[in-house]
């Protein structure tokens, strides 16, 4: 079994921040918050009727800043 915080994310049932984290196993994957022990089952499947159209996409490029 595989633990893992995830930075930023906000427990959907009592709010917390940073209580939240992602447990893998072999065959499941799920997210709970250790302050409420709130969990919630990765969907397997999903819906492409529910899934919003997606956004254009681009491509940008930084190039590195010369200091002289």
């Amino acid at each position: 079994m595989k633990r893992q915080f995830i930075a930023g994310a906000k427990c959907p049932k009592c709010g917390a921040l940073d209580r939240v984290v992602k447990i893998v196993t072999a065959d499941d994957e799920w997210m709970e918050c250790i302050d409420c022990a709130y969990s919630e089952k990765r969907p397997t499947h999903v819906d492409a009727t529910d899934a919003p159209e997606p956004d254009e996409i681009g491509v940008i490029q930084f190039k590195p800043r010369h200091v002289d």
